[in-house]
Formats: structure tokens, sequence, C-alpha cells
């Protein structure tokens, strides 16, 4: 099941930086949203070869799978140093 960016916001974070929510919506109509960090959104914004994140939107959400991936090892790494 495929599913595309169909939207990208700026929303803050819990630590008091921004974030990236990014909803995902799948092929039956179902959706999910993710947040990606700063360093997420600019590696998801490069693979997507895009400027913004409104270019985002309509994009495969592979584009973010990397970047999310290696997000949730930096999260682990700083937790468990």
């Amino acid at each position: 099941m495929t599913a595309i960016i169909s939207r990208a916001t700026v929303v803050g974070g819990h630590d008091g930086r921004a974030e990236i929510e990014v909803e995902l919506t799948y092929d039956n109509g179902g959706t999910a949203t993710i947040s990606l960090d700063e360093e997420a959104c600019l590696a998801s914004l490069d693979r997507a070869h895009v400027g913004s994140i409104d270019e985002l939107v309509g994009q495969p959400w592979s584009v973010v799978l990397p970047a999310l991936e290696a997000q949730g090892e930096r999260n682990v790494r700083s937790r468990h140093p």
C-alpha cells in the first residue's frame, strides 16, 4: 500500500524546536501523521529535490522514510549514550 504526503506543516516540538508534521494519505483513504525534526526535514527536502515543505505535498512517503529512520536512530542514541 502506498502513501502520499497530503500535508506538511511547521509545528512546535516538545523541546521547543520547530518540527514538521507530515500527514500521509493511503490508497484506501486512511491517514497517518508523523513528525520530523529539523535534520530529518532538511534531509527529506533534499531527497525529494524540493526547496520548501509545501513542495513535499503530493510526493510519495518514501521521500521521508530514510530521514524518519535516521531520526529514530538519533533519538535512541541520545537516550542511551
